[in-house]
């Protein structure tokens, strides 16, 4: 029988499940307009989602967000 898991492995399960999530928007996922954007908007949108990413991993204790 598995161990009974502390409210702090769950919580760390779920932050990793949330940062896979944020790292796979990273990777793949943009507006449905994207194409359209400058390139310029297109740089500055990379730029905040990456900026907005690190804070949220840092909140969970990680150094910056990654991409899958």
């Amino acid at each position: 029988m598995a161990e009974k898991l502390t409210r702090t492995d769950l919580k760390k399960t779920a932050q990793n499940a949330l940062m896979h999530g944020i790292g796979n928007v990273l990777g793949y996922d943009k507006p449905h307009d994207f194409d359209e954007w400058s390139e310029k908007d297109q740089e500055a949108y990379r730029e905040i989602l990456q900026r907005e990413a690190d804070r949220v991993a840092k909140l969970f204790g990680y150094d910056k967000a990654w991409s899958n």
